[in-house]
């Protein structure tokens, strides 16, 4: 399967409206920026979702010949739909109504020591919610209506973005440590090797915590390259180490 970062979203002129959806809880399961898409099949015109290459084929399924598919199971909206776990990547997909899927690209994914596999931080997905049948008027199914959004793995915020910067002020009196807190008890930490020191940082997780520490300090103004996975997204940062006292 061809790797091909996912841009934009192409709005279509068959975009249909959204009824009933003006009361709270469903402005909340549909969030700003979600777009609606009457999707036909193969033999009623092939509408293409977003800026992917995903359509519904004859035989009511989904299917792309470049982004791995997940059927999330069922679903109330597109808030609801979280992150696969990039176990098993299919082609091709049944539609089911009131279902979520997620659409992604396979380059973004990465398996880490513990066979666990996640997408980065960065990464753009398409969440999907199928929320019935297009039938033409002998009760076939010729489509289906969508909603669709095209974001980020994480919409909390609370995993480091993507290359960013972590201040570490560090007092060599205290020995104070850098403590993370993560929205999931579900960590795995790597020391990336780029750097020569990078043995000279040291971790520990406990539930939703690391919390790293620095073994035989030189003094000096450091930094560290660091990976973490949360769940089965992940991220890679930069620790800079800065001498307080």
């Amino acid at each position: 399967m061809k790797t091909k970062t996912i841009l934009g979203i192409c709005l279509s002129l068959c975009a249909w409206s959204f009824t009933g959806c003006s009361d709270d809880d469903n402005t909340d399961l549909f969030p700003e920026g979600t777009s609606s898409l009457r999707m036909m099949n193969e033999d009623n015109g092939t509408t293409l979702l977003g800026n992917s290459d995903v359509y519904i084929t004859n035989g009511g399924n989904f299917k792309s010949n470049e982004y791995p598919l997940f059927d999330m199971g069922e679903k109330r909206g597109i808030a609801d739909i979280g992150m696969p776990n990039f176990a098993n990547m299919a082609p091709e997909v049944a539609v089911y109504p009131r279902h979520g899927y997620v659409i992604c690209n396979n380059g973004d994914v990465r398996t880490f020591p513990s066979g666990e596999q996640a997408i980065r931080q960065d990464a753009n997905v398409y969440r999907v919610y199928v929320d019935s049948w297009i039938k033409d008027k002998d009760g076939n199914n010729t489509g289906a209506n969508v909603h669709f959004l095209l974001g980020k793995p994480d919409d909390s915020g609370q995993i480091p973005a993507w290359h960013s910067d972590i201040e570490w002020n560090f007092d060599p009196t205290k020995e104070n440590p850098l403590v993370l807190t993560l929205p999931s008890d579900d960590i795995e930490v790597e020391r990336l090797y780029e750097l020569e020191n990078y043995d000279r940082l040291d971790y520990t997780v406990q539930g939703r915590t690391i919390t790293f520490q620095i073994i035989n300090y030189t003094g000096r103004y450091e930094t560290f390259q660091v990976r973490i996975r949360c769940g089965h997204i992940y991220t890679e940062a930069t620790i800079s180490l800065k001498n307080t006292y």
